[in-house]
Parts: structure tokens; C-alpha cells; sequence
């Protein structure tokens, strides 16, 4: 998936119109009736964009736009307007929305503004990253330590695959520009899998990962899948919707790094689940 924008309307046949272009563009997409239901969607997994109806009963556009303002992330807005409308659609945009969109829109001037609006958010993700990682390296600064170097010399500072983007140096991941909060443990097995990407890694290595050691078997599985089911849960899912993480029963864990080598990778005949058991 491209991106994930909630269509907010309170006329099914717009929904549908929108909801049906925009899927069938590759984009994931939910829909609300009103600006209580778009309220209670914003509060849900990340929303990219909205495009969002500025005449509705209840709460309205302006004051669902004042709620999206007050996100830590706020999704990119556009602006669904009737000619009647124009004045609110430029108070509006006076307010941080993205552009607007007369009723009813062609389908090329609807795809136009959504995928410069989520290019607008992916820049804007990246440059929150980057302000992220410059903290962390201002605070450990004035407590006198420095992030640990590289733990192999000669090796790459950052791994990317699919939008998932690890800082080695820094000890950092962001998907899509958005820092992702891993404990210790959780980044050392990234890292592992992340570098052997697309090769099933064994559970002694990662048990080697994390304590230096193999020990039980059984104990080991068992702390193995409890790090990586948090760790998937972390990460999500890949903005094309496949899984970062599959379990290759038996043999251990894989990092999947495109969808392309996920089909013919491996070459055996493994069992592999997106379920991390």
C-alpha cells in the first residue's frame, strides 16, 4: 500500500467514488459519515491524508481540522468543497490544509493532489526523524556519552528495506521518516535479521544475538518469540502490505527485504507464516 488517507463525507455516493479511486490506486482507505467518526478514526493506526468535507451536520470540517492540528503526527488535509463553499475552503487552507477539491472531482485532479500531498508528509516524517535523532544525540551529549560506534568496522551505518530505515550508529529505526521506539534487545535482533536479509537466521544465532550464548532450547524459543512479537508489532507491516518478519517453522526467522525476493526466497521447501510463534 501507498499510503493510508481517510475519506470523510457525509454523502455515500462521494464516499464510494473516492473510496473506489483511491483503492483501486493502491491506496489503503477508510471512511467516515461524519466529523465524530473521523474524530475517532484519527485516533487509530496512523492516518497519511484525509480528504476531508468542510459542510457536514454535527461537527464539521473546520472543526475536525482544528482536532487533526492537535495530533503529534497530523495527516495531510484536502479539502472537499462545493462552488457555494469557496470562502470556508480558503479559510481552511489558511488553516494547514494541502490544497482543495471542488464536487465533484476528476480522477486525475483527485490523484494529482493526494500523491503530492503524501509527498508532502513523507518530507515532512523525514525531517521530524531527523530532528528525533539530533535530540537523542544533543541529550546524550550533556550527559557527557556518545552513541556506541559501529559494531563491526567497515560495515554500513544504515540498513534499509522497504521503508524501514535502521541507524546503526545511532541505534535508531524509523518506517516511512517515523521513529519507531525499540528496546535494546528488539534493535540487536533487527539489526541481525536486517544484515542477513532474506536468509532464514537459526534461533541459536539470535539466541547468540541477544545473551551470547545458546542455552535451553525451549527457553530460548520461548524469549525469541516474545522479543519478535514485540518487534513486529512495533514495525507493522511494509507500506506495499506485506510482513517484515515471517517464522520459517523449524528452521528460524527471516527478514523479508522486497516483496520480489519474498516469492523465490527460500528455495527450499519451508513452512513460513507472517504469525511469530
Amino acid at each position: 500500500m501507498k499510503g493510508h488517507i481517510l475519506i470523510v463525507d457525509d454523502e455515500p455516493a462521494i464516499r464510494f467514488f473516492l473510496s473506489e479511486t483511491l483503492s483501486q490506486a493502491g491506496y489503503e482507505v477508510t471512511t467516515a459519515a461524519s466529523g465524530e467518526q473521523a474524530l475517532a478514526l484519527l485516533q487509530q493506526p496512523p492516518i497519511d491524508l484525509v480528504l476531508l468535507d468542510l459542510k457536514m451536520e454535527g461537527i464539521d470540517g473546520l472543526q475536525v481540522m482544528a482536532e487533526v492540528e492537535r495530533l503529534p503526527l497530523p495527516p495531510v488535509v484536502i479539502i472537499l468543497t462545493a462552488h457555494a463553499s469557496l470562502d470556508s475552503a480558503i479559510q481552511a487552507m489558511r488553516r494547514g490544509g494541502h490544497d482543495y477539491l471542488i464536487k465533484p472531482c476528476r480522477t486525475e485532479e483527485l490523484l494529482a493532489s493526494v500523491e503530492k500531498g503524501l509527498a508532502r508528509r513523507q518530507k515532512l516524517l523525514q525531517q521530524q526523524a531527523l530532528l528525533h535523532q539530533i535530540e537523542v544525540s544533543a541529550r546524550q551529549l550533556r550527559l557527557g556519552s556518545l552513541p556506541d560506534p559501529p559494531a563491526t568496522p567497515g560495515k554500513p551505518r544504515f540498513l534499509e528495506a522497504r521503508g524501514l530505515l535502521l541507524d546503526r550508529e545511532q541505534h535508531t529505526v524509523t518506517r516511512q521518516g517515523q521513529p519507531i521506539h525499540l528496546t535494546p534487545s528488539e534493535f540487536k535482533l533487527l539489526l541481525c535479521l536486517m544484515e542477513q536479509a532474506d536468509h532464514i537466521v537459526p534461533l541459536d544465532e539470535l539466541m547468540r544475538v541477544l545473551h551470547g550464548t545458546e542455552g535451553d532450547r525451549w527457553e530460548a524459543r520461548r524469549a525469541i518469540s516474545t522479543h519478535l512479537w514485540n518487534l513486529r508489532r512495533k514495525i507493522g507491516n511494509a507500506p506495499d502490505g506485506g510482513p517484515y518478519l515471517v517464522n520459517v517453522r523449524g528452521r528460524g526467522y527471516r527478514f523479508v527485504k522486497s516483496r520480489a525476493t519474498a516469492s523465490s526466497c527460500p528455495t527450499e521447501n519451508d513452512q513460513e507464516t507472517g504469525t511469530l510463534s
